[in-house]
């Protein structure tokens, strides 16, 4: 199988010097910025990365760290960045240019940089990631394949939300030979050249052709079926929680997702009002079941032994579609973590219907971003 641009192919030593490493590894040219923050994580010129197993879409495991038989580029973003999508055209380019040459290039997601501009939520599993990133593929048509991080989330434990848009380039040593914060198509382009030292292509260009370039209206729209679809009234700031969804199974569809927040007050123990949303992820593109009650709500004590702390009433405001179930109401007593536990019906595309519940611990305390 052919996973990467430029792929194990051999090619012509006329074309690229590097493969018979008639440029040493180690002697060629290093190009960082070192900026405090790359060198906090680890991303200095000369260092290795971390041995850690990433995955590509269709389940193929890919090793980050150790010894390759060429050079590596990985350009972290995801679908949500202005940013990171105004350089895909080029990106792509230098890709196709490189074809001949020993490199391969991956898209890194690290994690959902804007979820709220197109209306997505973090995946729960290593399957709902991978399903992740084939929807971004299909979307930017793109010839670079993405990986995303294992079941245990190692790689998000060395890097965390640092450089969301890492631009790394890596020899067959493992060693990085240039590390930017953010991606930088020149500058990428200038490190390629100067490393397979010769390399000319008749092609070779700076952008696409009218035909061929990203255009954002092919994206699929992923955005709520209810586009009239608004927040129920609730006060105005009310920070999140933590909130832990209990995975009893790695290879099941997690639909609903939750997020809950609190009135500040309740964080110091008193008494204050409570806010929980479950959204439908739209990766799995499925809506609530109109054919029976749509949800049902409890609050409980967490597991080994779960008592029943509050059967919640019917939704604040019925819903449909994909729109989301709210709930407004006073918190529970007592500070210690609780159980949200979720029984619903939705059905997909087919019209093939699925009863599931879902189970999530809520913290008292203010959850990050």
């Amino acid at each position: 199988m052919r996973d990467s641009i430029g792929g194990p192919g051999i090619v012509s030593l006329a074309v690229c010097l590097g493969l018979l490493g008639m440029w040493p590894w180690g002697s060629h040219p290093v190009s960082a910025r070192e900026t405090p923050l790359l060198q906090e994580v680890g991303l200095s010129p000369g260092q290795k990365l971390p041995t850690v197993t990433l995955y590509q879409a269709d389940g193929t495991s890919v090793p980050l760290g150790g010894k390759k038989p060429y050079f590596t580029v990985y350009l972290a973003g995801c679908n949500t960045c202005q940013i990171f999508l105004g350089k895909v055209d080029s990106f792509e380019q230098i890709a196709r240019d490189f074809t001949d040459c020993n490199v391969r290039f991956y898209h890194l997601h690290k994690g959902l940089v804007h979820p709220e501009l197109r209306n997505l939520l973090d995946p729960y599993t290593l399957r709902e990631r991978r399903l992740l990133i084939e929807q971004f593929g299909a979307e930017l048509q793109s010839r670079i394949p993405w990986l995303v991080d294992g079941p245990e989330g190692k790689l998000s434990s060395i890097w965390g939300k640092a450089v969301p848009n890492l631009q790394l380039v890596v020899d067959p040593q493992g060693k990085i030979v240039h590390a930017s914060e953010w991606g930088d198509p020149a500058a990428l382009r200038q490190v390629l050249q100067s490393i397979f030292l010769g390399w000319q292509s008749a092609g070779t260009s700076t952008s696409f052709s009218a035909e061929t370039r990203f255009n954002p209206l092919r994206r699929a729209d992923l955005r709520r079926s209810g586009t009239t679809w608004q927040h129920i009234d609730k006060p105005l700031y009310m920070p999140p929680l933590v909130v832990e969804p209990v995975v009893d199974d790695p290879e099941r569809s997690y639909f609903v997702k939750l997020r809950v927040e609190a009135e500040r007050p309740t964080l110091k123990g008193k008494p204050g009002r409570l806010y929980l949303r479950f959204d439908l992820d739209p990766v799995y593109r499925v809506t609530w079941d109109s054919t029976q009650p749509i949800v049902t709500a409890q609050f409980r004590t967490p597991t080994p032994r779960p008592q029943l702390l509050q059967q919640l009433p019917a939704p604040a405001r019925a819903v449909a579609g994909s729109d989301p179930a709210e709930w407004l109401l006073d918190s529970p007593e007592g500070r210690e973590p609780f159980e949200v536990r979720l029984g619903y019906r939705v059905t997909d595309a087919e019209g093939q219907t699925t009863e599931a519940v879902q189970r999530f611990v809520v913290e008292w305390r203010e959850a990050a971003g």
